[in-house]
């Protein structure tokens, strides 16, 4: 009596078996199950399992071994029971060999060990996750360039999130779009999964992110994804599919974004989505972090260029004319027109100055927001110096640039006067490929040496030195080249025979759209 009692008040699920039929069942049992006790008995463990457990083996067939192992005494393992309302839980059960009067019968102690389970992968995953934030914020404080440290980020959230489609975009100011940065993963069944490369930044749902700074956190089934660039491949809805919209925010200012979508799960949890919105800010501060030291950086490399133009060129071109002046005082009039040659020359130096500054002026207040499709055969002939024989065929050719665009040929048809002499020979010549343009521009001139080679767009300021130097006119050159998302390199015009004249390949992005007038 006394044993019925404590198995009848022991908050533990107990069965006894006779072979693999449950003979008794105790209260709890009905609380676990959802079944009275009456109607467990004659039912077997593996009825009240579902068909497959855990490594690909049938209920039946695992519950037959395990009792075949009961000779040895009691046995302790894992097993999924259908609990009450269908549910699978994850228990541990203890199966014990005990007499009942002259019967032996086995008693199960069933524990139901899905709570302590769920609280261990709870915090396996936050481990995780704080890991990959500890990471990514490192990466974010190290990082030279922030392209490396989005790296990282992409790198560290695919190793957390497997089949998982990940993509960082990062915004330009004052444009309407964001462009992809780095992404990684793939979704099971989609392996051409096209990951996009820009993100309209004023449609809905991407001013929730990009304009207002919230995250989005959905399921594919949701009335949110509506409008979602490429969301029209995912066609299975019938699979879950959680999608995460961070943005990646500082002080109010959104700079980019990153995008994941998760397939086989219904959505992220509170902590996951916690620490994606604060890996979103930690990117968004180094960003912004970035910008302020390029903005620094610009703004002193600036001062200094105008300092060293200051000191060297405009100096130097003073000096020259104030000494021609003196000389034109007690000169005779044939070498009165001499001096005056040298004073006009040096006039021609300064006015290429202040050219110069001003049209670096207008390359730091200018922005890609301002480059357009621009017919590139007026440019070039606005470009063209009088007196030079210059030959160029019209190609009809459209780039993206803007009115800044014929300073480049300038300053190189400019430079190839200025070493060749005014005999100097010119050949300009244009290749449309698929998305470039190619401009080559060839002189006759005395050619440039493999080693100045390496330093000859960098800001050499020696105009009106003996060795006369390419001054910063080439220097803009490569600024403008990559302000239009292109690129200008120089090799020799015939290979291998510097002395021949050189060669500058200017590449520039094609534009498809006609040109605006």
């Amino acid at each position: 009596m006394f044993l019925d009692e404590i198995f009848e008040s022991s908050p533990q699920c107990i069965l006894i078996l006779e072979d693999e039929t449950i003979t008794r069942a105790n209260a709890a049992s009905e609380e676990f199950f959802g079944i009275i006790p009456d109607e467990l008995i004659g039912r077997t463990p593996a009825d009240l399992s579902p068909v497959m457990q855990p490594g690909e083996e049938s209920s039946v067939v695992r519950m037959g071994r395990l009792l075949g192992q009961m000779e040895r005494g009691p046995i302790k393992f894992g097993w999924i029971h259908t609990a009450a309302g269908g549910i699978e839980r994850k228990t541990e059960v203890i199966l014990t060999p005990i007499r009942v009067g002259e019967r032996n019968r086995i008693m199960a102690n069933i524990t139901d060990i899905t709570p302590l389970i769920d609280a261990q992968h709870k915090v396996t995953s936050q481990y995780r996750l704080l890991q990959m934030t500890n990471t990514v914020i490192h990466a974010m404080h190290t990082k030279e360039k922030i392209e490396d440290a989005l790296v990282v980020a992409a790198d560290e959230l695919h190793a957390l999130f497997e089949d998982t489609l990940i993509a960082i975009y990062t915004t330009r100011p004052d444009t309407s779009e964001a462009h992809l940065a780095v992404s990684r993963g793939n979704l099971p069944g989609h392996s051409t999964s096209r990951v996009h490369i820009r993100l309209p930044t004023t449609k809905e749902p991407y001013t929730t992110v990009y304009k207002r700074g919230d995250p989005i956190f959905c399921e594919i089934r949701d009335d949110q994804v509506s409008g979602i660039v490429g969301i029209e491949e995912f066609t299975d809805l019938s699979v879950p599919t959680a999608i995460g919209i961070i943005p990646l925010i500082s002080d109010e200012m959104v700079h980019g974004s990153i995008n994941l979508i998760l397939q086989g799960r219904e959505g992220f949890d509170t902590d996951e989505q916690s620490l994606l919105i604060s890996i979103g800010r930690e990117i968004g501060g180094a960003i912004r972090s970035g910008m302020m030291r390029d903005e620094l950086k610009t703004a002193n490399d600036l001062a200094h260029l105008f300092l060293d133009i200051l000191v060297h060129d405009v100096n130097n071109a003073h000096m020259i004319i104030g000494g021609g002046l003196e000389l034109l005082n007690d000169s005779d009039d044939e070498e009165r027109e001499h001096y005056t040659g040298i004073i006009r020359s040096a006039l021609d130096t300064a006015a290429e100055i202040h050219r110069n500054v001003m049209m670096i002026r207008s390359i730091q207040e200018g922005g890609e927001e301002s480059q357009r499709p621009v017919l590139l055969d007026p440019v070039i002939q606005r470009a063209m110096l009088p007196g030079v024989n210059i030959h160029v065929e019209p190609s009809g050719a459209v780039v993206y640039a803007d009115e800044l665009l014929s300073g480049i040929f300038f300053n190189l048809f400019s430079n190839a006067v200025k070493y060749g002499g005014p005999n100097s020979l010119i050949e300009v010549s244009v290749h449309e490929g698929e998305d470039e343009v190619v401009i080559t521009i060839e002189d006759n001139g005395p050619g440039i040496s493999d080693e100045e080679k390496e330093q000859l767009f960098t800001r050499n300021l020696r105009i009106g030195s003996k060795k006369k130097g390419l001054g910063i006119g080439l220097y803009i050159c490569m600024t403008l080249a990559e302000r239009y998302g292109g690129s200008i390199r120089v090799t020799d015009r015939v290979a291998g025979k510097k002395e021949e004249g050189s060669a500058f390949i200017l590449t520039l992005r094609r534009a498809r759209e006609d040109p605006l007038t």
